[in-house]
């Protein structure tokens, strides 16, 4: 079975927020209206997927031999 999305208006939505953001949460999308046009759609945020990378500053930039701190100073020379 297909989800409809909800329609509301800005007004509706600034008058019932949190109403509507419990149903968000539940999985609910609304689209918004501003006299009637769309104005902008309200989904449910997706799961972030976190990035473990432990070593990430020996892995991001290829070492050429020198060390991590040479690496950044090197980067930095003539910004400043």
């Amino acid at each position: 079975m297909l989800n409809r999305m909800k329609t509301i208006s800005i007004r509706d939505m600034k008058a019932h927020w949190t109403e509507i953001e419990q149903q968000i949460r539940n999985g609910e999308s609304f689209e918004v209206l501003n006299r009637g046009r769309p104005a902008a759609l309200i989904v449910p945020p997706q799961p972030r997927e976190v990035l473990v990378w432990d070593d990430h500053l020996e892995t991001a930039v290829p070492s050429s031999g020198r060390s991590t701190e040479q690496t950044v100073r090197a980067d930095r020379e003539g910004r400043w």
